[in-house]
């Protein structure tokens, strides 16, 4: 895994999407991290057939994955899924167990960071559109590959 340039002062700010066409059906992520008003990593990928809730929670690990280990980080995580980020904050009952592994999944990431707190934010964030644009091009780009 390659080394991402982080300024460790900063707060490293991820912001997740995950996407699925019928619940469940083709599914992809997306998630940018960034520290200050720049992008220093992005990721994007199709995940198969999932639902959207495990969409959003793949698009959360995968992006804690791709930071590694930081234990000087402090990471905020940015969703549009209150479902998600009120399950991961341990406000609301995770009903599915395969929810509950990704949750755990999480808990376990977080070991490798100073601090990471999650944040519910609006779908009309900035930063969550480009995320959202990014999953329906992975979708669109996987139905024209599949009529």
């Amino acid at each position: 895994m390659r080394k991402l340039p982080f300024k460790k002062q900063e707060i490293i700010k991820i912001f997740t999407d995950g996407a699925a066409r019928g619940n469940p059906g083709p599914a992809a992520i997306s998630y940018l991290v960034v520290q200050g008003d720049e992008v220093i990593h992005r990721g994007k990928k199709y995940i198969g057939t999932a639902t959207n809730n495990t969409a959003e929670y793949k698009a959360i690990i995968e992006a804690l994955s791709s930071i590694g280990d930081c234990s000087e980080c402090h990471i905020q995580v940015y969703s549009d899924s209150k479902l998600v980020i009120e399950q991961i904050k341990g406000n609301w009952k995770i009903n599915y167990s395969h929810l509950l592994k990704l949750k755990q999944e999480i808990t376990k990431l977080q070991e490798n960071f100073k601090k990471v707190e999650f944040y519910h934010v609006n779908r009309e964030n900035p930063w969550i559109q480009q995320c959202d644009k990014t999953c329906n091009q992975i979708l669109n780009e996987y139905e024209h590959s599949f009529p």
